[in-house]
């Protein structure tokens, strides 16, 4: 039976606030002081006045070495001219400001009065990372009841409400049966996937809205019919936090900043064997393994529908979430040495929507991209963004506009001529993208796309395309794009060129071309340059066989290395030939042959055999040979050596020798140029041509 890893704790009161056991603290001691910080100049209050006249000047690592030593110095810096020891105000940091970092510090004030080119400048308040209210998956949380008792999980997912509000998304059996309604965040430096001992209660995080462990109502239920899960879901209460769709990897736990090291979570997907899996929670940190199993599994006296990884994971890292290359699969129900699982993900959500609404997992999405950027005045630019986004354009153009199911969306140009800056942000449901930034221009005139000749659209050939061809504005620069690249200048008739060697494959070009510093939109054509078919040499199409004297399928090919598929029909083939044919499979060129063997014998009737050859993705049109196979001759001897061989006796139990009918492999010759044919024993040269 598989432990739930949920760590238990109590909750008690102190004078430095709520913690989880006397020796747990508050942390009072701000990370590294260079930890990534956004400073404007208006937020230093005061810039006391340079030392004393005579005062030796000072180097910034001089100072540096001595500063960090004094109560409440947050930096030390440079602006040029002068060097800066800037503080916080007195207890902003905890007790007495930043602690000293030893006993024998002396003040800010006094270093910089020892030196003509130091000064004293005040912060509003202590630097603090930015990702420190950063809230990811995999973030360490305890949850309690009202008399304090609880334990210590791992979030899973940052969530929305159905009205938009931030929540996460944790495992159910975390709140003690829904009896552990409050939660706070851990402090990341302190926690075990850091290497601390326990975890300091760091700040408010939110209120239990449901949880499910086992069946519904947490039952111990073992009817499969119902939906058995675990999983939790809370509403975030801090309006200081920000849920990011992230999931942390604990490298920069120690800043206290889990965003600075996470991966985005980009959708949501059901587990499968084989797929990778990230997992993440407070106690073991960050691994990787895959998929092992899914299904159903006790995890204590409850049945959890899930998925298993080879990994271990220990109490503290329940509800912690597991992502497979950014989709968001599952929280971290319980597991065992060597063994966890996951409860689905999908089945929660569905459980949770059905009770209080639909809470959905927050996700990182695109940003938007503007791929027309130059258009006529009173035009319209175009772009790409998440499919069925809303994108809101700001800067020199304002509008907002929707993105199709494709994720093609356009936007207005102004009615001048000009140069204008925008930003861009997509939002698809809760989840909004990131800002960029574009520039887009407008000019008097039109440019269309160029036309495209050569080659057509959908086309299939078995010749290397060694050019692209079309139409466009005399003048104008072609460009390709896609699959292929080269430009080119459209010639005074109006057609245009360019070289290009595009062998076996399937290829997508775009065109655009651009005239008087317009460029037009991409005009794209489909096409596939494939093998030709190979040659049949045995049997021979037209040809006729005695039963049970053709065991291989041979042929040619010019493409090494490309993979043969045969196949056969006619109205006496048994099931059993059809099945041993299929287990054949494919078959190899090597040495400019392929042979398959075709050991069931063919009853009496006409076939015909097909054979195609696939390479870099692309298969070949089939070549076929529709053939004979009648009842095997037998014909009595005459005395005279008709059925007899030399040496033996006539008589009617004597066996007939061998003949080179009875040949079952390839002979090969010269070069692999030649093979055996299976009918007689005749040898047949196969040089026929065999295109690319």
């Amino acid at each position: 039976m598989l432990q739930s890893h949920v760590e238990t704790a109590t909750l008690v009161a102190s004078e430095k606030g709520k913690r989880l056991s006397s020796t747990f603290t508050r942390s009072a001691r701000l990370g590294a002081v260079g930890a990534a910080a956004a400073l404007a100049a208006g937020a230093l209050l005061v810039t006391p006045a340079m030392a004393e006249e005579g005062g030796a000047p000072a180097t910034l690592d001089e100072i540096a070495a001595v500063a960090f030593d004094a109560a409440g110095v947050q930096a030390v810096t440079t602006d040029g001219s002068q060097i800066l020891i800037k503080t916080v105000p007195e207890g902003d940091a905890g007790e007495g400001g930043i602690k000293p970092y030893s006993a024998d510090a002396t003040s800010a004030e006094a270093i910089a009065q020892q030196y003509s080119n130091v000064a004293v400048q005040q912060l509003p308040e202590a630097i603090k990372a930015f990702g420190e209210n950063d809230v990811v998956g995999g973030q360490g949380y305890a949850s309690f009841n009202d008399a304090g008792e609880g334990g210590y999980c791992s979030i899973g997912f940052p969530a929305w409400s159905p009205n938009g509000d931030p929540a996460y998304i944790s495992a159910g059996h975390c709140t003690g049966d829904g009896a552990y309604t409050t939660s706070y965040l851990t402090e990341p430096a302190t926690d075990p996937a850091n290497g601390g001992e326990g975890g300091v209660i760091w700040k408010d995080l939110g209120s239990l809205a449901f949880a499910q462990f086992g069946g519904p109502g947490n039952s111990t239920s073992q009817d499969t019919s119902e939906p058995l899960t675990d999983i939790a879901v809370f509403d975030v209460t801090n309006e200081n936090l920000t849920l990011k769709p992230r999931m942390t990897d604990w490298s920069t736990a120690s800043q206290n900043d889990l965003f600075a090291s996470s991966q985005p979570i980009t959708g949501v997907k059901n587990a499968a064997p084989g797929d990778p899996l990230q997992r993440s929670g407070r106690t073991t940190g960050y691994a990787e393994s895959e998929v092992y199993d899914e299904g159903y599994v006790m995890v204590e006296d409850r049945i959890v529908k899930g998925f298993g990884a080879q990994i271990t994971t220990i109490p503290g890292d329940s509800g912690g979430s597991a992502i497979s290359n950014g989709a968001a699969m599952g929280v971290l129900s319980g597991g065992i040495e060597g063994y966890s699982w996951w409860a689905d993900l999908d089945l929660g959500l569905d459980q949770i929507r059905g009770a209080v609404g639909d809470y959905q997992v927050m996700l990182d999405i695109a940003e938007p991209a503007v791929e027309r950027d130059m258009t006529e005045r009173d035009g319209s630019f175009t772009g790409s963004a998440p499919a069925n986004s809303m994108v809101t354009i700001t800067g020199d153009i304002e509008a907002e506009v929707p993105a199709d199911d494709s994720g093609y969306f356009s936007f207005p140009a102004p009615n001048e001529v000009g140069s204008f800056d925008i930003s861009l942000v997509a939002k698809q449901g809760y989840n909004v993208s990131e800002k960029v930034n574009a520039t887009v221009k407008t000019s008097e005139i039109t440019v269309d796309a160029p036309g495209i000749t050569s080659p057509e659209n959908e086309m299939s050939t078995t010749e290397v395309v060694t050019a692209i061809t079309g139409t466009g504005e005399p003048g104008a620069t072609v460009m390709l794009q896609g699959d292929a690249e080269g430009t080119a200048m459209v010639a005074d008739d109006g057609t245009w060129s360019v070289e290009t060697e595009l062998g076996f494959g399937a290829y997508t070009v775009g065109v655009t071309q651009e005239f008087k510093g317009v460029q037009s939109e991409a005009r794209w054509v489909s096409f596939q340059v494939v093998p030709g078919a190979p040659s049949i040499a045995t049997p021979e199409d037209g040809g006729t066989y005695e039963e049970g004297q053709l065991p291989s399928v041979v042929g040619e090919s010019g493409i090494e290395g490309a993979m043969v598929d045969v196949s056969i029909e006619g109205d006496n083939l048994t099931e059993a030939q059809l099945e041993a044919l299929d287990a054949v499979g494919d078959t190899e060129v090597v040495g400019g042959t392929w042979m398959v063997d075709f050991n069931e014998q063919l009853a009496p009737g006409t076939y015909t055999v097909t054979a195609t050859q696939s390479t870099a993705g692309v298969t070949s049109a089939a070549a076929s040979a529709t053939f004979d196979v009648v009842a095997a001759s037998e014909e009595p001897g005459d005395g005279n050596g008709g059925g007899e061989q030399p040496g033996e006796g006539g008589g009617d139990d004597d066996e007939l020798a061998a003949t080179g009918a009875d040949m079952n492999s390839m002979l090969p010759l010269a070069g692999g140029a030649a093979v055996a044919l299976l009918a007689g024993g005749a040898l047949l040269a196969l040089r026929r041509a065999v295109r690319a």
